[in-house]
């Protein structure tokens, strides 16, 4: 949604639309559902420039976040995504809201789901940059969002952060908890994934896990792997969630990212999946490994669990043109 707000604010504020109906077409043709899309934040330097986004616009969020969904809906308006296409709308990094009352404005127009931290520390928690955990705003940001019904998404929580919002929510009796885009600890050690004691914990607050794609989180050897290593050490990472934790398999989703903007199979300088197939690429490597059942629960079924709570709960409403 980053993204999309910056091609929005552009003067001829559709230019990129060719290069958004090829990417985009590649996409959706390939059996993609849906999935949560996220309006992500990092210092204001990095925004400024890797997107070209100022302090002033990255202090109006609300601008920021209705103006990319807008947009977005615009690409269903003229059939570049398929209308039955279901999105649910997060922000990655809470950083520019002032506090929890935020939310309430944001959830009005649209937003579903948060990531209270991104790999910085905020006003609200810390990322894995730093040791600190969730702060007293931080507190107040859990509970609105709870509130709400606004998903509590704990990828990029470092391990203090993470604990501290878990405690938080065993408190509370109706929550959707997810870690939307992190992997296993014990196989790849990087910051950014889950140990065993934290995918323990969600596992037992019934939270959902999103095996990511991302060879940097696949493996320390990313830069070295063929494509049927990461195949190999997807699968890896799959079979310690099933069978060494016994993590139910109605709670793990797929997950990757930028898809529109990366088509092609370099990200972040490393190759991943080959994105403009990624559905089917998962599918048959799931199914073929363990069953079409697995294949078919992990990445259409659970999500649409998720995606059918969330409008049950008077989400998703309509963003007027």
């Amino acid at each position: 949604l980053t993204i999309l707000y910056y091609n929005f604010k552009q003067n001829n504020k559709y230019a990129n639309i060719p290069k958004l109906i090829d990417d985009c077409q590649k996409i959706y043709t390939n059996n993609i559902k849906g999935g949560i899309i996220n309006l992500y934040f990092m210092s204001e330097a990095e925004m400024y420039n890797e997107i070209g986004i100022t302090k002033d616009e990255l202090l109006d969020v609300k601008k920021m976040f209705k103006k990319s969904i807008k947009y977005l809906e615009y690409l269903k308006e003229i059939n570049v995504i398929p209308k039955n296409i279901d999105f649910l709308y997060s922000i990655e990094g809470c950083d520019y809201l002032n506090n929890e009352h935020d939310l309430e404005e944001l959830y009005k127009i649209g937003l579903r789901s948060i990531l209270p931290v991104w790999n910085n520390e905020n006003k609200f928690a810390s990322g894995n940059r730093s040791n600190k955990g969730l702060t007293e705003l931080g507190i107040k940001l859990i509970e609105k969002a709870l509130s709400l019904g606004i998903i509590i998404d704990v990828s990029h929580a470092n391990e203090k952060s993470f604990h501290d919002i878990l405690n938080i929510i065993k408190k509370h009796n109706n929550y959707t908890l997810i870690a939307s885009h992190s992997n296993v600890k014990s196989i790849c050690n990087r910051s950014r994934n889950l140990n065993d004691e934290e995918l323990i914990r969600l596992r037992d607050l019934n939270g959902y896990i999103s095996l990511f794609t991302n060879s940097n989180f696949l493996s320390k050897n990313n830069k070295t792997m063929s494509y049927q290593d990461r195949q190999r050490i997807y699968l890896k990472h799959l079979d310690y969630l099933i069978n060494k934790l016994q993590y139910p398999k109605d709670k793990i989703l797929v997950s990757t990212d930028d898809m529109n903007f990366h088509p092609d199979i370099i990200y972040h300088g490393v190759e991943t999946f080959p994105i403009e197939n990624i559905s089917n690429e998962l599918y048959s490597l799931i199914s073929n490994n363990y069953d079409e059942q697995l294949a078919n629960m992990i990445i259409y079924d659970n999500p649409k669990k998720i995606i059918d709570k969330v409008k049950n709960n008077k989400c998703l409403k309509k963003i007027k043109k």
